[in-house]
């Protein structure tokens, strides 16, 4: 069974708990494909470095000093400036997520398929937004102080459909290239039926793990091992597994200490999340070069 035929079956299962289950348990399954999965596929960066031709020359110690200080100044530039942080959480995200869906499709040089990356990222984003626009405009206010109207969620998604519906339009030039068009159009209605019937947590969890976690673990174990396989899945999480357990601790450390204090929790949740996409974004995006 391939990858995409696993990611298709996974969200029509978990959109078929949507139906079953209520809001309490999607949250709790949520958060727990979150710090398992979700938090897993980001915790072999150093390995991945080591993988590099050009950061072969610096020592472990040096790779992980470099890694933390970025990890830890992003969270503290999150805190000093949240509305900046926000946004730049969002675009690094956003282009995380559509080079982890587009980069096997997209095989040309040109530097537009890095904008295309960006503007696949941020659709999905912006429909999970405008899906959840009133819980995602308490989020913002509770992180920015900035109150937002929902008409801000609809145009960007309109206008990054827009531009991927144009890109693919006039550079389909063969069967191949509608099929792969039709694909990403019948996608974005799977993707809006499933965020519109979910609340958000789930939302975020169903795509963050079937559709970016999971493959991008996929071709982290081939660059690093060369194949994936039993044996290979087995090197991987025990190599992860002290960042991936810290990283956990943390997360309920500051879950346990904010359970009162929402907006602090949506504040410093955000913030920790944002700190460790930034790297982990900049390693992959120079895997997949």
């Amino acid at each position: 069974m391939n990858l995409k035929t696993v990611k298709l079956l996974l969200t029509f299962f978990f959109l078929w708990i949507t139906t079953q289950f209520g809001i309490d348990i999607e949250n709790l399954l949520a958060y727990i494909f979150v710090l398992s999965l979700g938090v897993l596929h980001g915790s072999n960066d150093l390995k991945l470095i080591g993988n590099f031709s050009g950061e072969k020359k610096y020592t472990f110690r040096t790779k992980l000093s470099i890694y933390v200080f970025v990890v830890l100044f992003s969270f503290c530039f999150f805190l000093i400036f949240p509305s900046l942080g926000l946004i730049l959480f969002i675009i690094f995200s956003g282009y995380h997520f559509g080079e982890q869906h587009l980069a096997e499709k997209i095989k040309s040089i040109h530097w537009s398929k890095y904008i295309l990356y960006l503007v696949y990222g941020l659709m999905v984003f912006f429909l999970i937004f405008h899906t959840h626009s009133d819980e995602v405009i308490i989020i913002i206010k509770d992180i920015t102080t900035i109150n937002l109207s929902t008409a801000v969620f609809i145009y960007p998604l309109f206008i990054a459909f827009g531009i991927l519906l144009i890109y693919y339009i006039f550079y389909s030039k063969n069967r191949q290239s509608l099929i792969v068009l039709i694909e990403e159009v019948a996608y974005v209605i799977l993707f809006y039926i499933l965020f519109s019937n979910s609340t958000l947590l789930w939302s975020f969890a169903i795509y963050f793990i079937v559709w970016h976690a999971l493959p991008s673990l996929n071709d982290q174990i081939i660059n690093i091992y060369g194949q994936t396989n039993l044996p290979n899945v087995v090197k991987y999480l025990r190599v992860s597994f002290l960042y991936w357990g810290l990283s956990v601790i943390g997360i309920c450390l500051l879950s346990y200490y904010t359970a009162d204090n929402t907006a602090l929790f949506n504040l410093l949740f955000v913030a920790l999340l944002a700190s460790i996409t930034f790297p982990h974004a900049i390693v992959i995006f120079k895997m997949q070069r």
